[in-house]
């Protein structure tokens, strides 16, 4: 357990140095503070979610036993959660949003607004399939609030095919998106595929888009 520790306080440490950070407690300049529980993940965690503006959990991390974990930070302490993937250059890629007009969506677009802003390029997905599109599915409501940001508009591109989840997943790899934003749990299939016993293969895939889920 010392070892393990000891790795990861210089994998911050390499982190800091690259990035301009500083490492540890205290004031002022941006830094990066490790903290050492001898308890288990989820009071770490639930200590440190009350002002947190996002949670980055490592897509390559993840096991099967997290699940309990995300379920905890997206239900319980309702927090922001970016499931990272790949080289955080690719944040500020192609985002999509999977749009279904419903407030856990919303939420999703709000929190993610920074990183759109960062963008290089935005999409609207949309999956018919599963899912009734009304008038508050309407991807212009969304586009006017992204122009009241600044943030320009959306391409609408619609995810084809079912499950709902798979479908919106492998339309984003198909139009090469970096980062999906996405109300997860307002959208039980994509909910279900990325948790559940069929979606395993997507938290461990080497390809495909880095996840901002909120509920």
């Amino acid at each position: 357990m010392k070892t393990t520790q000891a790795e990861i306080e210089q994998v911050c440490r390499d982190v800091c140095e690259e990035t301009g950070l500083t490492f540890g407690p205290g004031g002022g300049e941006p830094r990066l503070v490790l903290a050492d529980y001898d308890r288990p993940p989820t009071f770490a965690v639930a200590r440190h979610l009350a002002l947190a503006d996002l949670v980055v959990v490592a897509q390559g991390l993840l096991t099967g036993s997290d699940r309990h974990l995300i379920g905890q930070i997206l239900f319980a302490e309702r927090a922001p959660l970016l499931i990272a993937r790949g080289d955080p250059e690719s944040l500020s890629g192609v985002a999509a949003i999977a749009w279904d007009g419903s407030a856990h969506a919303g939420r999703a677009v709000r929190q993610a607004l920074p990183l759109i802003g960062a963008s290089k390029a935005l999409l609207i997905l949309q999956a018919p399939e599963g899912r009734r599109l009304d008038t508050d599915a309407n991807p212009e409501t969304l586009n006017a609030y992204l122009r009241a940001h600044d943030l320009g508009e959306g391409r609408c591109v619609s995810a084809e095919g079912s499950p709902e989840g798979e479908a919106l997943i492998r339309t984003a790899r198909a139009n090469d998106v970096d980062l999906l934003i996405a109300g997860a749990f307002g959208r039980p299939q994509l909910a279900e595929y990325l948790f559940g016993g069929a979606t395993r293969s997507f938290m461990k895939a080497k390809d495909g888009p880095s996840l901002l889920l909120m509920h």
